[in-house]
């Protein structure tokens, strides 16, 4: 017996050192460390300037962290048996999901308890914001020991995680523009319904289970939000549960979100494009070209040329121009982007100095002048990825 058990002892001594050693830390913050494979270059600044407004508008949400928060920085696309949660398990870095499209998995959080040596915290495959906030809500739910169910967790982590960061700060929007159009295009079976509405951050699922209770836990979410903008999100729950209680809840569920989506609930959110707070416009136009939607186009070309902030237009106007690449629109519509629109963005001189030169070949690219327009688009990434 005591030679068998002192093997399996050095087999757990040996794992555990395995699963330390295939992480580096990086540096230590107040509320978090950073942590990188061996080898990987990574810059840690930059993901310091994503992880500060992050934190910042999740703890306004949550209260503050307890502990520091464990933050890996990967650079590929981490083995299946690394990536036990529901948010990465059982997808491809980037995988075309029935009905949806095309899906990438920018990053994870994983509880401890996962696997046994396994490190535990986010792990970022990338420095934008918006997804730094949506793995914070997990990594702080789960430090609360909050017991929500996933789809009300999801959808937190989707309405908190919409946004933009406007001059450092992380600005709430909150309508998630990809969900929307999903769920108004694509039909949900009451079947289908019913397995995401109780599915668990235990469970194994298909992609396109997993990317619904995301959309559809935003949708609810969003719903309550908006019924009841100053409630706590116990408050939200315990309402949501309640009339699921009374109404059943596949029909409180497709109430919530049939109103998310409709074309009243869009044209109302448009009108904060006029909001006072250039901070509010530019989260707002973020992402805008998601919806496919005729009035959403309609009201940044209107604003375009008005529009005081250099970089609240750059937003509007690279919104309305991805937007017509995927759907379909007339003749006034493309006469409008190409005499508004890019006039308007050929004048725009970015205040980050950095970003000119991806606008500069943007422009180029779409009068066909040699540039490269995905580059560009890249390289703005922050005014459209949402």
């Amino acid at each position: 017996m005591v030679p068998a058990v002192r093997t399996i002892l050095a087999l757990a001594v040996a794992c555990a050192a395995s699963a330390c050693s295939s992480w580096q830390r990086i540096e230590t913050r107040e509320h978090w460390t950073l942590f990188a494979k061996p080898g990987d270059k990574l810059d840690s600044e930059r993901f310091e300037r994503a992880l500060s407004p992050a934190f910042v508008a999740v703890e306004s949400k949550l209260g503050a962290f307890e502990d520091r928060v464990n933050i890996h920085a990967w650079t590929e696309r981490e083995p299946t048996r690394d990536t036990p949660t529901l948010a990465a398990d059982g997808m491809e870095r980037i995988e075309d999901v029935p009905g949806i499209g095309y899906a990438r998995v920018r990053a994870y959080h994983v509880t401890g308890g996962a696997a046994p040596f396994a490190p535990t915290g986010v792990f970022l495959g990338t420095c934008e914001v918006g997804t730094v906030v949506h793995e914070l809500v997990h990594a702080r739910l789960a430090e609360l020991n909050a017991g929500v169910p996933l789809w009300f967790e999801e959808g937190l982590a989707s309405l908190w995680g919409d946004g933009a960061c406007y001059d450092g700060e992380w600005v709430f929007d909150g309508l998630a523009c990809w969900p929307a159009r999903v769920l108004r295009d694509e039909k949900i079976s009451d079947e289908e319904l019913a397995r995401v509405m109780q599915l668990t951050a235990s469970q194994k699922c298909s992609p396109r289970d997993n990317l619904l209770v995301h959309f559809i836990g935003w949708a609810v979410v969003f719903d309550l939000a908006r019924e009841m903008p100053d409630a706590p999100m116990t408050t939200w729950l315990a309402h949501f549960r309640a009339a699921a209680d009374r109404n059943g809840l596949l029909v409180e569920t497709r109430e919530r979100i049939a109103r998310s989506v409709s074309p009243k609930t869009i044209e109302t959110w448009l009108g904060r494009l006029e909001d006072p707070s250039p901070g509010v416009r530019f989260a707002t136009a973020k992402g805008l070209w998601k919806l496919r939607s005729q009035a959403a186009v309609d009201a940044m070309v209107a604003d375009v040329q008005t529009e005081p902030e250099a970089q609240v237009r750059l937003a509007l106007g690279l919104n309305a121009l991805l937007a017509v690449g995927e759907m379909r629109v007339g003749r006034r519509t493309w006469r409008d982007l190409w005499r508004k629109v890019m006039p308007a963005l050929g004048e725009i001189e970015i205040e980050d100095a950095s970003e000119q030169p991806s606008l500069v070949q943007f422009l180029a690219g779409m009068r066909g002048r040699g540039g490269n327009t995905q580059a560009g688009l890249d390289g703005l990434a922050r005014y459209w990825e949402e």
